[in-house]
């Protein structure tokens, strides 16, 4: 007698097509969710690059005893680029930033020589704008930190306010697409949550604002050290 052939079990050609098309489906459903997560993540993270930047610059300026400056860059090749010749970005426009960078303003003349220190600098991310609002735009996208840990405007002796719009771009976020990174009377830094309304600006606001959560906090910083040189 002949072994009795086993029977092979599996799936047939239906069920796996039907479980192909029910994926599909849920794919379909879960994409604009993950598609606006990334985007928000990007945002907030390159958000906090900036404060982080901030506080940098402001902190150096009370240790060095010297001015130390955040401005607007170009880059190249996705590097930021900050040389004798190729230095602060000081048109006032609504040009988005292609990069930031803080040095040590050593002579304290508000422009970057080949031999200052250049900090930290940071290329702005994909799919998102940066535009300085008119106020910083006028102070040559320039935030001065002086020796007293409080900002002024190079030239100008009154305490800096200013503010830096950061947007989305990518078009995965309906509303809450826009974060405002405010310096307020030289020193008191905060972010909140904005609509940008322009496809293609950084500035056209929602009516109603919101404070921001906890990863992007207002923070104060009270100066300590020397005399605002």
């Amino acid at each position: 007698m002949f072994p009795r052939p086993s029977r092979q079990t599996g799936f047939s050609l239906i069920e796996l097509m039907i479980v192909v098309v029910l994926l599909a489906i849920v794919a379909a459903f879960a994409m604009p969710a993950f598609q606006s997560l990334i985007a928000s993540s990007r945002l907030t993270a390159d958000t906090n690059e900036l404060i982080a930047g901030l506080n940098l610059a402001r902190s150096e300026a009370v240790r060095m005893q010297r001015r130390v400056i955040l401005c607007r860059t170009t880059s190249s090749n996705g590097v930021a680029v900050l040389t004798a010749t190729s230095g602060c970005v000081t048109t006032a426009d609504a040009t988005p930033w292609q990069a930031w960078a803080v040095f040590i303003d050593s002579d304290a003349d508000g422009v970057f020589d080949g031999n200052e220190t250049i900090i930290r600098t940071q290329v702005v991310g994909t799919s998102l704008n940066f535009v300085s609002d008119a106020t910083l735009g006028a102070a040559g996208n320039r935030i001065v930190f002086r020796p007293d840990g409080l900002a002024r405007a190079h030239g100008a002796t009154g305490l800096q306010s200013a503010s830096v719009n950061v947007c989305d771009q990518s078009g995965a976020l309906a509303t809450q697409n826009m974060r405002v990174v405010s310096l307020v009377t030289g020193s008191r830094m905060s972010v909140t949550r904005q609509t940008n309304q322009s496809s293609t600006g950084c500035s056209a606001v929602a009516a109603s604002t919101e404070e921001d959560e906890a990863s992007e906090t207002t923070q104060d910083g009270s100066g300590s050290g020397g005399g605002g040189s």
